[in-house]
């Protein structure tokens, strides 16, 4: 190639890159001279549709209060197929008897894409279990009315440094700290509950026992029980997809170092979401977990028409 040709090449490429590196700025100053308020609304506005919201006193992303997440309940099932939703977690269900149903508050944690994060969730159920031959057969739980929240927190550690505390009345306390990576056996949960009566607390209390949660392992005051959640004590689910849990994680891990090299120019994670939002909104909806609410909703169909197979043969009992 000649000489000229070449140095006309470096010129256009040259221009190209000083092109970019101006439209960044421009982007960046965009993000930055908006308010708070501005983002907090645009940002929350977005996430709605896939059940999230932006918590600013900590600045991470957590579940709202009525997600499309409560209208699909859950049953091992979902734990099992996490994997194929880029979900890397450690799952601990604690099963137990009260009020005449049976209840399951389940505790999570782990890498969610380009998230880590800390679940707890709350369920119950009256149906008899159901079997869905080649996928799935057990009990399938629905989250609990606004009249059956527990107040709830936890400290979500990584190495023993803590990343974050959540604390609400809720059915499904969760956070997540975008662009953060984390391998499940790296994270530790710091756990308290509060009862409203000391027979649901007992119920709840024979149900840590029997995973294998001992004395020295559970602190109680009260209606009030404290535990960590850092091995998991329970089986974990039958993982299909334990060969290729090393190539998921490894993209997990790239998909953080993208995110984090994109918004390398902000500090607060407000920002580099908004930024995300303008400019990357393929990026964000991976934050948001768009195809995961996509499959979720798809196997909540297949499972519902057992359940209500399940209904409908319970009434003719009747």
């Amino acid at each position: 190639m000649e000489l000229k040709w070449i140095i006309v090449i470096i010129i256009i490429l040259s221009l190209l890159l000083y092109r970019w590196i101006i439209q960044r700025k421009q982007a960046i100053n965009n993000v930055l001279e908006r308010s708070d308020e501005e983002k907090i609304k645009d940002i929350n506005n977005a996430l709605e549709l896939y059940g999230f919201v932006y918590d600013e006193t900590n600045d991470i992303i957590c579940s709202n209060m009525n997600p499309w997440q409560r209208g699909v309940g859950y049953c091992r099932f979902y734990d099992e197929a996490a994997p194929a939703l880029n979900m890397i977690i450690d799952s601990e269900p604690i099963y137990f008897e009260y009020d005449n149903r049976r209840w399951l508050i389940e505790i999570w944690k782990g890498q969610y894409g380009m998230n880590t994060g800390g679940e707890i969730g709350i369920y119950v159920t009256e149906m008899e279990d159901i079997n869905i031959p080649g996928i799935f057969s057990g009990p399938f739980f629905e989250a609990v009315s606004d009249e059956e929240l527990l107040n709830m927190d936890f400290k979500l550690k990584i190495s023993e440094k803590e990343l974050f505390k959540r604390q609400d009345y809720h059915w499904w306390l969760t956070g997540f700290d975008v662009g953060v990576f984390s391998n499940p056996n790296n994270l530790s949960m710091e756990i308290r509950i509060i009862f409203p009566n000391s027979i649901m607390k007992d119920a709840f209390l024979g149900g840590l026992k029997r995973v294998g949660y001992k004395e020295d392992e559970i602190k109680i005051i009260k209606n009030i029980i404290y535990f960590n959640f850092n091995k998991p004590k329970s089986d974990q689910p039958y993982n299909r997809y334990k060969l290729i849990i090393p190539f998921i994680q490894f993209m997990n891990k790239t998909y953080c170092k993208i995110y984090n090299s994109i918004t390398k120019d902000f500090v607060r994670t407000i920002d580099k979401i908004d930024f995300l939002r303008l400019y990357y909104p393929n990026l964000f909806k991976l934050i948001a977990g768009k195809n995961r609410m996509k499959k979720l909703q798809k196997s909540y169909k297949v499972i519902s028409s057992y359940i209500n197979g399940n209904e409908m043969r319970s009434n003719e009992h009747l």
